[in-house]
């Protein structure tokens, strides 16, 4: 009987170092904290005495930042999360007033005060002092300018904060990086700082961190100081750096590469909206969070389960200390008032005083309720809205600041950023479980060179359909002058099959119960030596197509076409059809050399059929 025992126990043992041995997520939930625009204004750019002077009242009645509070917020903030479960410290952008290098310092030392938790920065666009107001104000009235922190010094500032070791940093020198902060979550922390656009290789370059971490099988997250989604209808009309430059590519490329949520900042509200890509098929949460010194005063706990398929977001509020919360609310809604104010002030002979004051305190109360998010689940949202819509004013110009003022009005009362019924969503924007995408290793990758095609297999079932930007293609018949394609949307695993779209990287989601279908092309899943006279894709001197080759390697997870001709190119038939020349400019001395279907360049043309550039084309 024990001998028994003892050998299952050793016929065990090699499956059991097996399962040890296996990598493993993190068992426990990841908390991360989330703060945006905490605006620190250090107290030394102050003089004692300066409060009083104009040069600052007069600036500081256009702020509806609590300036005077920043420090003392920011030190809250940091203490509550020291005293918290917080894994992870996420601040995107805007850390400071206006990039002075002793707000940035401040900045700095407390965040250094966060042991044991990881923290990650992004710049804003108030972090280099573009706009000029870093500003010293002196006792004796005058002004002086505050040195400010570089751009170019900025990763070395925040050297441990996202900017370092562990991280990967932009080769195209932006200061957007890539990191991962528990095993199996990879952030990618996007640099919208200059001018609230993404550089094209950047922005490339991210997607390409994003779809390799999805088909590694991890989670992956954003971060970028600009809004990637329009929070409220109309905003950019007012201020165009609402939302991030061409925020609607920026989605769509951010959602074909895996990516289901952003973290951004900004506008000082704390909103949360969906928005889906050009095909409506897949989407993105933009979690805007609103600023540390700005009524409400929030800040956004996050909890992303130990599978890391749900990432439930609460949201907490501070008080300034010596301010009650309605009395920082009220102070937020008398600069807005005041702010408002002054923008209707040149037009004060064309509307009357009445609809001023109904504008101003319709759009304050509006901006208020969404400031402080879930402003659909409130009577008084329908409340003002209704006034708003009813409320018919004399002058000409008071209908037509209404109609402008409509949309954006109706859209923060309502909690939706679209309203022409296509994308329109609302999001509880307090609190939310958002499901994540599957880490299955469900996806593969592959890249589409410069000429638009790739030839690829993976071992998996594919769903194209699920991947953006791409149509796939599969051999179904050649002669001695073409192969002809057609179009596919789903390829059992195995098969060879070709992807055209834009250059870039594409994850393609895997399925499953994919039937058989007629193809000729043959997959590798491993380096493996086609026969020699076989066809490579290829672009060279006769146009792009198949290119007949002696004995060659095919390289793991690419496609081949065995041969049945001896021509030295098949051209591409099936995809774009052929291509009728009545005429052909002989002057042209830069056209792309046109041959026979042997793949002999052609002499004189005649009436018939022919391959130039990869492609049939017909002379008449």
């Amino acid at each position: 009987m024990k001998q028994t025992v003892l050998y299952k126990l050793h016929l065990l043992l090699p499956l059991l170092a097996a399962v040890l041995l296996m990598p493993q997520r993190i068992s426990a939930q990841t908390t991360i904290a989330v703060v945006s625009d905490p605006h620190v204004m250090a107290s030394s750019l102050l003089e004692s005495g300066a409060e009083t002077q104009s040069a600052w009242t007069t600036y500081y009645a256009g702020q509806r930042k609590m300036l005077l509070e920043s420090e003392g917020l920011f030190t809250q903030f940091v203490n509550a999360i020291k005293s918290s479960s917080a894994d992870i410290v996420l601040v995107t952008g805007d850390l400071t007033k206006d990039g002075e290098e002793v707000s940035h310092t401040f900045v700095r030392t407390k965040l250094s005060e966060l042991t044991g938790k990881k923290v990650y920065v992004i710049p804003g666009n108030h972090d280099f002092g573009e706009e000029g107001n870093n500003t010293l104000f002196k006792a004796d009235g005058t002004t002086d300018n505050a040195t400010k922190l570089s751009r170019s010094g900025f990763a070395t500032f925040y050297d441990g904060y996202g900017y370092g070791t562990g991280s990967t940093i932009d080769p195209n020198g932006s200061l957007s990086y890539v990191a991962e902060p528990v095993t199996g979550l990879v952030l990618l922390a996007i640099d919208s700082s200059d001018g609230a656009s993404i550089p094209s290789a950047t922005l490339t370059w991210i997607c390409e961190q994003a779809t390799a971490a999805r088909a590694a099988g991890k989670q992956v997250i954003a971060m970028m100081h600009h809004p990637l989604i329009e929070h409220i209808k109309g905003a950019a009309m007012f201020i165009d750096t609402y939302t991030v430059a061409s925020n609607t590519d920026v989605r769509d490329k951010l959602i074909a590469a895996g990516v289901k949520v952003i973290l951004t900042g900004h506008f000082h509200t704390s909103d949360i909206a969906y928005d889906w890509n050009s095909d409506s098929a897949n989407g993105i949460y933009d979690i805007n969070t609103g600023s540390l010194i700005s009524y409400p005063c929030d800040y956004r706990m996050l909890t992303l389960s130990a599978d890391m398929q749900t990432l439930d977001v609460a949201t907490a509020s501070l008080t300034p200390s010596g301010m009650t919360t309605e009395e920082c609310k009220t102070w937020l809604e008398n600069r807005v008032k005041t702010i408002a104010l002054d923008k209707l002030t040149p037009f004060s002979a064309m509307i009357t005083t009445d609809e001023i004051t109904f504008l101003v305190n319709s759009a304050t109360s509006a901006f208020i309720l969404h400031a402080e998010g879930d402003e659909h689940l409130k009577s008084a949202s329908t409340t003002l809205l209704t006034s708003f819509v009813s409320y018919d004013g004399t002058s000409a110009f008071y209908g037509m600041a209404k109609g402008v003022v409509t949309p954006s009005l109706s859209s923060m009362l309502t909690d939706k950023s679209d309203l022409d019924g296509t994308h329109e969503n609302q999001t509880n924007d307090r609190e939310l479980a958002i499901s994540l995408p599957s880490l299955d290793e469900d996806v593969t990758l592959t890249t589409v060179g410069a000429d638009g095609w790739a030839s690829y297999c993976t071992g998996h079932d594919l769903d194209i359909t699920q991947t953006s930007g791409v149509k796939a293609y599969v051999v179904t018949a050649q002669d001695a002058s073409k192969a002809t394609l057609t179009e596919v949307t789903q390829i059992p695993g195995g098969e060879g099959f070709l992807l055209k779209g834009s250059p870039g990287t594409y994850m393609l989601k895997a399925t499953s119960g994919v039937g058989a279908i007629t193809n000729l092309l043959v997959g590798t899943l491993e380096d493996t030596a086609a026969p020699s006279g076989s066809y490579v894709l290829a672009n060279k001197s006769e146009g792009f197509g198949f290119y007949l080759t002696g004995t060659v390697t095919i390289p793991a997870r690419k496609a081949y076409l065995p041969s049945t001709s001896s021509a030295r190119m098949l051209a591409i038939d099936g995809e774009g059809g052929t291509t009728g020349i009545s005429t052909i400019d002989t002057k042209n001395e830069n056209r792309q050399p046109i041959y026979t279907l042997q793949g002999t360049k052609a002499g004189n043309l005649h009436r018939g059929l022919y391959i130039q550039n990869g492609k049939k084309i017909i002379i008449k």
